[in-house]
């Protein structure tokens, strides 16, 4: 009989992990051949936060609109504060829906680095964040997974999936060198680096049953 410690479930076969969340299954003692499902709990109805918080975003944006609009400027600072607005709701939606922190991070980042690129663009100086945000913060992410990974071999398959993308997303900056959309060249260059190192690492190092539980997971 095997358990699963964060869904409260027991599985009566050879599954190695759970099929609700994924994570390692305890080997238990003899229990009743029956899957033993939390009982679930309706949610509340009441979306009044969510809609308030989406609805002072909004208007945020619209003030900054009509400023912008009233003064006869270029929309730029409004244009700022949409893009924070924007931000601020889809980091929130990212960090309310349950799922592992590692994914999180790297959602996180990414989203993050896309905001200060818009930014960028709205105040005409994107150079700053395409030559430094960008690769620095991909560079980063990748390494805190790759340590995650090291450290904590058991649990490996609930960062690899992160470190794939990620690291895909690295080679992002090399591209924009080629492009020469960047001015200072080396953060690029030193991304692309680490990524194709990664990913090549990836491909080559891990042992059979690592390469099995990949196949699984992306359904190779």
């Amino acid at each position: 009989m095997r358990y699963c410690k964060t869904c409260h479930v027991h599985y009566d076969n050879t599954l190695e992990h759970c099929i609700l969340c994924n994570g390692e299954l305890e080997k238990v003692g003899e229990t009743e051949s029956t899957y033993k499902f939390p009982e679930t709990k309706k949610r509340s109805k009441s979306r009044f936060f969510y809609r308030l918080f989406l609805f002072l975003n909004l208007v945020s944006a619209m003030v900054a609109l009509y400023i912008d609009f009233a003064d006869g400027v270029p929309l730029s600072w409004s244009l700022v504060v949409g893009i924070t607005n924007i931000y601020v709701v889809v980091m929130f939606l990212v960090l309310a829906v349950p799922t592992i922190w590692t994914h999180r991070l790297t959602k996180s980042v990414m989203i993050t680095v896309s905001s200060l690129i818009l930014i960028g663009l709205a105040i005409r100086d994107v150079d700053w964040a395409l030559d430094y945000v960008l690769p620095f913060a991909i560079m980063s992410n990748m390494f805190i997974i790759t340590l995650l990974i090291l450290v904590n071999k058991k649990k490996w398959f609930d960062y690899f999936s992160s470190l794939v993308i990620i690291s895909i997303i690295g080679l992002i900056p090399g591209l924009l060198n080629v492009l020469n959309l960047t001015v200072v060249q080396w953060p690029s260059l030193v991304s692309f680096a680490y990524a194709t190192f990664t990913l090549f690492g990836i491909i080559i190092l891990p042992s059979r049953s690592s390469r099995e539980e990949f196949k699984r997971r992306f359904h190779i």
